[in-house]
């Protein structure tokens, strides 16, 4: 098992595929792909989204709160070749202004929906293997859990292609294609019957620093004049499939909660 904590920035930017391939180009020089992409050069990528029964995490990030965790369980599927050995992370990522702190743990996937409720025996038997350290992260995660009452709402999966650099720790520029979603079987297994988020010719583009990003990669972005956009993927989600309407929650009654 894995516990993993860092903090870092991310930008994002949606460009066509045109864009992509001529930004492809001009990165290729100073970074590589990342060491997990096999022969096709990119990766697919499923999660599953949690949120409270009223749509707490929703309706933080709509409202532009600077303050807030999101909860989530991601698969790679391509990184494994016989079903039973499959794990996820199950992840908490917490926003606080500009900056992002990831925390996560490594888990089977055939007992995930069980090890994250501290009710279940599986989730008994999963803590007592675990590090000092992972089992801190766990407590975190059950807590969340319980807490806010958390229930998977949607199903998002893409395609991903990375690159890092070795002159520069943590720096990474990804591109996402095919993002997709769907807010029924919530089997990390399948990954079919998903509807298009974006257009399947749009491309999300996404920057990740821990201090700072290399003036070659700056000069890179303004020569392609593309525009920094804030947008969620959990949040563009719910409101392709209009999950939103199924969160009984009211704004007035979403501002007293904490």
């Amino acid at each position: 098992m894995i516990q993993i904590t860092f903090n870092r920035f991310e930008l994002k930017y949606i460009i066509s595929l045109m864009e992509r391939d001529k930004i492809l180009k001009e990165i290729t020089p100073f970074m590589q792909l990342d060491k997990y992409i096999k022969n096709n050069h990119s990766y697919e990528v499923r999660s599953l989204y949690f949120d409270s029964p009223f749509g707490k995490s929703y309706y933080r990030k709509k409202n532009g709160i600077n303050i807030r965790i999101k909860f989530r369980i991601r698969y790679y599927p391509d990184f494994f070749d016989n079903i039973e050995e499959d794990y996820v992370y199950i992840e908490l990522k917490k926003r606080v202004n500009e900056s992002f702190s990831k925390k996560r743990i490594k888990a089977p996937l055939n007992n995930v929906l069980k090890i994250i409720n501290n009710k279940t025996q599986e989730a008994r038997n999963f803590s007592k293997r675990l590090s000092p350290q992972n089992k801190k992260v766990l407590d975190e995660i059950w807590f969340n859990y319980n807490r806010f009452h958390l229930k998977p709402v949607n199903f998002i999966c893409y395609k991903r292609q990375a690159f890092n650099t070795e002159f520069i720790s943590k720096f990474r520029i990804t591109f996402d294609t095919n993002v997709r979603v769907r807010n029924y079987n919530f089997n990390l297994h399948d990954g079919g019957g998903l509807y298009y988020i974006k257009s399947p010719n749009v491309c999300i583009m996404e920057i990740k620093f821990n201090k700072y990003i290399p003036k070659w990669a700056i000069n890179i972005v303004q020569r392609n004049n593309i525009v920094r956009e804030k947008m969620s993927k959990f949040v563009s989600g719910i409101e392709k499939l209009d999950i939103k309407n199924q969160l009984t929650l009211q704004k007035k009654i979403f501002n007293v909660i904490d």
